[in-house]
């Protein structure tokens, strides 16, 4: 099975041929609209797993059109979550949760 960061690329690379208007920010468009298509297999019962690699896709598509790369945000996803688990969390009212300021 190939990588991650091999399957990253091979879409890259179609999307760039296929969607030629498309930039970092028409693509974060379309993650908007694919986070409510989870959010309905979700509160629906069904399996979301597509929908949420729909949402991958659409997020590398912004990245990578941006100039950032998988690994790049491998990288940067390392520092983040050592970074996140080094601080206090509150939780919201709403069940989300924020870290203290």
């Amino acid at each position: 099975m190939k990588t991650l960061e091999e399957l990253e690329a091979e879409r890259m690379a179609w999307s760039l041929k296929v969607f030629t208007q498309a930039t970092c920010l028409s693509s974060l468009q379309k993650l908007r609209d694919e986070i409510d298509e989870v959010e309905t297999d979700v509160i629906n019962g069904d399996d979301p797993t597509e929908e949420y690699v729909d949402c991958l896709m659409c997020l590398f598509d912004s990245a990578g059109r941006r100039g950032i790369s998988v690994a790049d945000l491998t990288e940067a996803f390392a520092r983040k979550l050592a970074k996140n688990k080094a601080r206090r969390w509150v939780k919201n009212s709403n069940n989300t949760y924020s870290h203290v300021k």
